[in-house]
């Protein structure tokens, strides 16, 4: 990501300093392009690298929705795709 967008990147480096620092809990969700449709694909999750160039939306919907009660992704930043 960071060969690809160093501006934005940096932007995200610094989002995630004041979050890892604060008090509450959080899980920051980083994207590549989200794609609109309905269809479903496999998804996978990742806390080094974007492990694909797309995300549907309805996949990226039923995750953050998931979020809500799992705590798998307390206080940690990570990568979601379709692959």
């Amino acid at each position: 990501m960071h060969a690809n967008y160093p501006k934005s990147t940096a932007d995200r480096q610094l989002e995630y300093l004041m979050l890892s620092d604060s008090n509450i809990d959080w899980t920051l969700v980083r994207l590549p392009i989200i794609e609109q449709t309905d269809v479903r694909y496999k998804t996978e999750i990742c806390l080094e690298d974007c492990p694909g160039d797309k995300i549907r939306a309805t996949d990226l919907a039923y995750f953050l929705i998931n979020q809500i009660t799992d705590n798998s992704y307390i206080r940690k930043a990570l990568f979601i795709a379709n692959v």
